[in-house]
């Protein structure tokens, strides 16, 4: 009797433990990369998790996709396991894999983009402008510009 009460309690415990404890919801991200304007480099996508991590530019994680997939001068990227939250993604076609974006007389040399958001002015964007909810799988799109 005494050892059943015991299993029964520690049972009890264990499902009360499980329960209170939700697991993370994980998604998928699904980026289709546009206007890619040639097969040189690289394409290399940022997650940032907040608006003082992009301005430092501290990515949450990054991806670097070879542009040998691409076609029609696009291309899909996937980022999986990602769990709910606030997010903003963006991307630097690194066509001199050099992982940095390259300048002449402060102008960009190489494209940049965002998921969801095409940026058109001559200032660097705030992550306000980009940044999302995520709550289930996703698909987006980025529009790489040149200038």
């Amino acid at each position: 009797m005494k050892k059943s009460f015991f299993t029964f309690i520690f049972f009890a415990l264990v499902y009360m433990v499980s329960v209170s404890f939700k697991a993370p919801n994980y998604h998928t991200i699904t980026i289709k990369v546009t206007n890619i304007r040639n097969n040189n480099g690289t394409i290399q996508l940022q997650i940032f998790r907040s608006s003082e991590n992009y301005n430092k530019g501290l990515a949450w994680k990054v991806k670097v996709v070879d542009k040998s997939e691409m076609k029609n001068n696009s291309l899909t990227c996937t980022f999986t396991g990602i769990e709910e939250g606030e997010y903003g993604i963006a991307l630097l076609d690194d066509e001199n894999k050099n992982k940095e974006m390259d300048y002449t007389m402060f102008m960009p040399d190489e494209g940049f983009g965002f998921a969801d958001y095409y940026h058109t002015s001559w200032s660097k964007p705030k992550y306000e402008n980009f940044k999302f909810s995520l709550k289930g799988d996703r698909t987006m799109t980025a529009k790489i510009r040149y200038v």
